[in-house]
């Protein structure tokens, strides 16, 4: 796919009555609340005036297929963080969803996605819980993530039947460890994995020390749900102690000033292999990934990612929002994948591991040093602000790299050194990759620089530009609730893949990569995991709409389920969407391959 993309992408954004025309156009085409990449081809004729184009065009990319296709949303009502995560539970045709806004699991009928009904709201306050992680749900059985007293005291899940109603003797939930950021059952349902960020509120010192009161240990919990009274294994990562230095050398980082590595590691999702024999957890501030044995109930490896050389051809980023047009060219600027969403592909006898690279830095006080825990401390300034005298000035002018976030932390395995945050740096790293990657998992013990076999390069910036010149890396403004201007976003991690799904459907499998700023979706063929294909973008935001009225359609994608056919409440295979500033979740129905028009 990457020979058949061009080397520099230039879209100049003009204003004016094209841009209102091209507005009105695309509100009108919206009448059945979606963009498909079909839409968008037959909209470029009446953009010509407003965008300008050049070295790209409709045959570099051209979309292999339509096989999304929209047909239904269940709105929230709620808003903000009305809709993060949901979980199905095939048998009984139900959603589950964190609504975050009402701190609630809410229960929606789905057997007509045409009109989802609420069922009930299950609020959780009464247990203690002060806010809903996440959900899963298999076989009757529904998983609920909580963070009960505070984000640093240990977590619970909360084990449901389809009505909400707790299981018998199990009311207090399941203490799991701090932060509780997601929870999964295993394929075939005797295991449920939850990753326990353990996040921080300050790096302010007592007494001379980081107290775990203070910066909690990040841990994964596994729950033998074939027990009739489950209780959690909670596995933190104290036998790793010893191995900073190789965690960083591997291309992993551990930073967190005076936190220890089991301190300083934090879980953010967790995905089983096909056979429930292994789980994988994305470490995202730490740039790695941890294998679980679910067997032995331990944490057996972690492998470092290292970081991405964007100044190789098909590897660019548009790194400026500050010049007036799409730009997606080679710099000299490194990526830490940091992954969020991950998902695993069986193939030839291997196992391959998929991120979704969104990106995350820290902000804490006393993180950089200082001693006031009133005082907020970021990684991530503008690259000009802390650009130290050798890099060229060309460079860090705001037209080129100037504002692009990056880290004060240099990774060790390009520094060679383990460091503390500098106050001026000579290398510009930035947070994700603003693509997908597939690693070849490693089942070994130890620590490990992980195997990439795949990456997507500058695919998914090329391909917005293409299909979404318009609002290329826009995002949507939660104060004033409606899309920001384009490449607003083009300085701090672009599009932001986040959250993915992996399922089969007519012989094939397939992943749907949701971006958090694009709000799009984007379809691959990963029949084979080494050869991903590209076939469809879809974004079923309303350009014009305002969040705040639930007039946007599908606003920022959180969770994504891919739900095969024999688990679809259709009988045909399904992807869920669940989109957090709109407070939707959309229904994509997926059609074979050729068939969808």
């Amino acid at each position: 796919m990457h020979s058949e993309i061009s080397q520099s992408v230039n879209v100049a954004f003009t204003k004016g009555e094209p841009g209102r025309n091209f507005g009105k156009v695309i509100c009108q085409s919206m009448k059945t609340k979606q963009i498909t990449t079909s839409a968008i081809f037959a909209l470029f004729a009446v953009v010509a005036g407003a965008v300008q184009t050049s070295s790209v065009s409709a045959k570099t990319l051209a979309p292999n297929g339509s096989e999304l296709k929209f047909v239904g949303r269940y709105t929230t009502g709620a808003g903000l963080g009305g809709a993060e995560i949901s979980a199905v539970d095939s048998e009984s045709k139900r959603l589950f969803i964190t609504n975050g806004a009402k701190n609630t699991i809410d229960i929606v009928d789905i057997s007509n996605l045409k009109k989802p009904k609420l069922i009930k709201a299950v609020s959780f306050t009464s247990s203690g819980a002060t806010g809903i992680q996440s959900v899963a749900a298999k076989n009757g059985v529904v998983l609920v993530a909580a963070t009960m007293a505070s984000k640093t005291a240990p977590g619970r899940i909360f084990v449901m039947d389809i009505n909400g109603k707790l299981r018998s003797g199990l009311a207090d939930g399941i203490a799991v460890g701090a932060l509780p950021d997601s929870v999964t059952i295993s394929p075939d349902g005797k295991y449920a994995i939850v990753a326990n960020e353990g996040e921080p509120t300050n790096y302010c010192l007592t007494n001379g020390a980081l107290p775990e009161t203070t910066d909690p240990l990040g841990s994964v919990s596994l729950i033998n749900l074939s027990s009739k009274k489950p209780t959690a294994k909670t596995i933190d990562f104290k036998s790793f102690s010893d191995r900073k230095n190789a965690i960083t050398y591997a291309g992993g980082r551990i930073f967190g000033p005076n936190a220890s590595v089991a301190q300083d590691l934090e879980p953010e999702y967790a995905v089983f292999s096909d056979d429930s024999a292994y789980a994988f957890v994305t470490l995202q501030e730490n740039n790695a990934i941890a294998t679980v044995d679910v067997e032995s109930g331990a944490i057996i490896n972690i492998v470092g990612l290292g970081v991405k050389n964007h100044n190789l051809f098909n590897s660019g980023l548009d790194s400026s929002d500050r010049d007036g047009k799409i730009d997606i060219v080679a710099r000299n600027i490194q990526g830490m994948y940091l992954p969020d969403a991950i998902g695993t592909v069986e193939a030839s006898g291997n196992t391959y591991m998929v991120t979704a690279n969104e990106g995350d830095a820290r902000e804490y006080a006393c993180l950089l040093g200082g001693t006031d825990a009133a005082k907020v401390e970021a990684e991530d300034p503008r690259f000009a602000d802390v650009a130290d005298a050798t890099v060229d000035s060309t460079f860090k002018g705001s037209g080129i790299a100037g504002r692009m976030k990056v880290t004060q932390f240099s990774p060790a395995n390009v520094a060679g050194t383990i460091v503390t945050p500098s106050t001026k740096v000579s290398n510009a790293f930035a947070f994700g990759t603003r693509s997908f990657t597939v690693w070849k998992a490693n089942k070994l013990d130890g620590v490990f620089g992980a195997d990439l076999v795949f990456d997507s390069g500058d695919a998914i910036e090329r391909i917005i530009a293409q299909e979404r010149s318009r609002y290329f890396n826009a995002d949507w403004n939660t104060s004033s609730g409606l899309v920001n201007a384009p490449e607003s976003r083009s300085a701090s991690k672009g599009p932001e893949p986040e959250g993915l799904a992996i399922g089969k459907a007519y012989g094939r499998t397939w992943m749907v990569l949701a971006l958090e700023r694009d709000s799009g979706l984007m379809l691959y063929d990963m029949t084979n995991p080494v050869k991903p294909m590209f076939r469809q973008y879809i974004n079923t935001s309303i350009l014009g709409g305002d969040i705040r009225s639930n007039t946007a359609g599908d606003v920022s994608p959180e969770g994504v389920l891919f739900l095969e056919a024999e688990k679809s409440p259709t009988g045909k295979p399904l992807v869920v969407v669940s989109y957090e500033l709109s407070g939707t979740v959309a229904f994509f129905e997926v059609t074979a391959p050729g068939s969808s028009k």
